[in-house]
């Protein structure tokens, strides 16, 4: 069973999808929102962003049920954009689309919460079918991700943002300070700690602490 039943009207014919598509090209958004809109009635694009902060914005006035999002952003990445959005409207689902097929974007944009993941050089038919899977509570990634959360699974490894996140903790710094530091949001600096405890098994601040001055290694 899928979660798509609450998103079908009372007379059994199915709600559009409603979408937020955040690049900072227009030209990709344009071309984004003439690809959804000629599926007709199934996908609605209710708005759209050039930034972290619009889309932040146009989410509160618009809420999409997905946030079909890029990565490479500034001053804030489409990372932190999930992470931040998934924290204030926790129903919204998330699909990266991007020119990165680096494996550790992929393995930032699963820990940060996206459950779809689409690169620029895929076919077109690829965004709709993770748009797709996603409303219906499933995920799209590309198989090199998979191999990836396999290979993590068998032997936890660090990315590269947590990896200075755990030198600053190791350094006795805060999640502000740490923010401050890397020059990002302080509830993202959270995330990270919260997802180094989980994969390594870390029950507590002070074993995060003592895994951070032992340079990640596991007891």
């Amino acid at each position: 069973m899928t979660d798509s039943l609450p998103h079908s009207s009372r007379c059994g014919t199915p709600s559009p999808i409603k979408l937020l598509i955040v690049d900072d090209h227009p030209i990709v958004r344009r071309s984004l929102i003439s690809l959804l809109t000629a599926y007709g009635p199934r996908f609605q694009v209710v708005a759209q962003a050039h930034n972290a902060q619009e889309a932040l914005e146009q989410a509160l006035l618009n809420p999409p049920d997905v946030v079909l999002t890029d990565l490479q952003m500034k001053p804030t990445s489409g990372i932190e954009l999930i992470a931040r959005l998934s924290q204030r409207q926790p129903l919204i689902r998330f699909v990266v689309f991007t020119a990165s097929t680096q494996e550790e974007h992929m393995l930032q944009a699963f820990d940060a919460g996206a459950a779809g993941y689409v690169v620029k050089e895929s076919e077109e038919g690829e965004i709709v079918k993770a748009i797709e899977a996603v409303m219906n509570g499933s995920t799209h990634y590309p198989a090199g991700l998979r191999r990836a959360l396999d290979r993590r699974q068998q032997q936890p490894v660090l990315t590269a943002r947590e990896t200075e996140v755990l030198a600053l903790i190791g350094r006795g710094l805060t999640s502000k300070e740490i923010a401050r530091e890397l020059g990002i949001d302080f509830r993202t600096v959270d995330t990270h700690r919260a997802n180094i405890k989980q994969r390594f098994g870390l029950e507590s601040s002070a074993a995060l602490l003592r895994f951070a001055l032992k340079g990640g290694a596991v007891e």
